[in-house]
């Protein structure tokens, strides 16, 4: 069995998280709101009845740089491994409040791998064969809703969830004629579901604290199956300027996730070479411009990275996000 490779589901994580958690804290993902947290992070806040927030982002994913070597080593213990250099994930979410505490949402994207290419292991003739693959295209569709149960002295909780429907480009062939398997294309072709919980709360006037916990279930489609995969994220945010009024505003934040992927399954068999676990460490600011407008930049740095089998690895993310409320 070929291993899958899990760079594009560490580059998707960007949808996942801004489609479910809704707009005004995207990021995931995750925009004008009255905590600025993170962006991978999601927060317990909801959209006034009415109200549209509309985020245009941009993730940027460099991968592991592995010299030919490397690469044949690795094709050679795994039977194969899926290769590129970078990739981008450009995103729109759109969220809308239906009523108080309660919002709904969608997400979609368009994904670009920057020399992708799968590495094939001959075991009778102990070489290592290259193709060459496009698995440029749109991403699957994320509609989601957060309710917000909780407004108090406690602080704020929601509790979040989406359907994720098989929009995106997953029927890609490499250059030898043969099928690439979906951890390394735009869709999936799968119906996937998620539940969250998320938490945020005002510390003190300037300082703001997020936290969420979320579980994403992956269903078969074409003899494959996605792991399913659990996020939590804690995220802390400062705003420079004193009266909260005042425009423009700059907030600086910081945040921690850790992401754990289960193994991916083909014909029901687990793949080794497939899930792990990830700590990331984001720093970022958020500029307020105005009331109804941010940007906001940010990069994931991971400094955990303990994937099963043999896996490309991250080496470093950038995000930037301008989010409009209406």
């Amino acid at each position: 069995m070929k291993t899958v490779c899990s760079f594009k589901l560490l580059t998707l994580t960007a949808v996942a998280g801004v489609s479910l958690a809704g707009a005004i804290n995207t990021q995931a993902d995750h925009g004008p709101g009255t905590s600025g947290g993170g962006v991978l992070t999601q927060s317990g806040e909801t959209l006034k009845p009415g109200r549209f927030s509309v985020e245009l982002r941009e993730d940027l994913t460099e991968f592991q740089d592995l010299s030919l070597a490397q690469i044949e080593a690795k094709a050679a213990r795994a039977g194969g491994i899926d290769l590129l250099d970078r990739s981008f994930l450009s995103s729109v979410g759109v969220s809308y409040g239906v009523v108080e505490n309660f919002q709904v949402g969608l997400t979609l994207g368009y994904y670009n791998a920057v020399n992708a290419r799968e590495a094939e292991f001959d075991s009778a003739s102990g070489e290592t064969e290259m193709s060459t693959l496009n698995p440029d295209g749109l991403t699957d569709l994320w509609l989601s809703g957060k309710y917000r149960f909780y407004r108090g002295p406690l602080g704020q909780f929601a509790v979040f969830g989406g359907v994720k429907f098989p929009t995106g480009r997953y029927d890609v062939k490499n250059s030898a004629g043969e099928r690439v398997e979906p951890s390394a294309t735009a869709g999936s072709g799968s119906y996937d579901g998620m539940l969250g919980l998320a938490y945020s709360r005002f510390l003190t006037s300037r300082i703001t604290l997020d936290t969420s916990v979320q579980y994403t279930h992956r269903t078969e489609a074409d003899h494959f199956r996605l792991g399913d995969r659990i996020d939590a994220g804690l995220a802390f945010a400062y705003r420079f300027t004193e009266d909260i009024q005042a425009f423009p505003q700059i907030h600086a934040f910081a945040e921690a996730n850790v992401r754990s992927l289960f193994k991916s399954q083909e014909d029901g068999a687990s793949d080794p070479n497939t899930g792990g676990t990830a700590l990331f460490l984001t720093p970022g600011v958020r500029i307020f411009f105005a009331r109804n407008l941010a940007f906001t930049v940010s990069a994931p740095l991971p400094v955990v990275q303990d994937l099963n089998g043999e896996q490309l690895k991250t080496s470093f993310k950038v995000n930037g996000a301008l989010t409009v409320l209406f």
